[in-house]
């Protein structure tokens, strides 16, 4: 068995070249993801204007649009804080 040690370190805090490396990288990927979303908006209009004249399908695709968009504003909102 290991021996319990004597000195502990303590646990450094990242610096702020590493805080500021991060804040960057998830800046970067909420982009990423907000310009997918709307990607993913465009695909989705697109079925909708194909009007299949099925109600329930018209329904379902309004709804995604409505999520996809309310995702968006919240990855904007998250990027807006980082």
């Amino acid at each position: 068995m290991a021996e319990p040690a004597i000195f502990r370190m303590p646990r450094l805090a990242p610096t702020a070249e590493q805080r500021r490396r991060e804040q960057q990288y998830r800046r970067k990927n909420l982009r990423i993801a907000i310009r997918q979303l709307e990607r993913a908006e465009l695909y989705v209009a697109a079925l909708e204007s194909l009007d299949l004249d099925d109600r329930e399908v018209d329904t379902t695709v309004r709804a995604i649009v409505e999520h996809i968009r309310s995702l968006g504003r919240y990855l904007s909102t998250r990027k807006s804080e980082a």
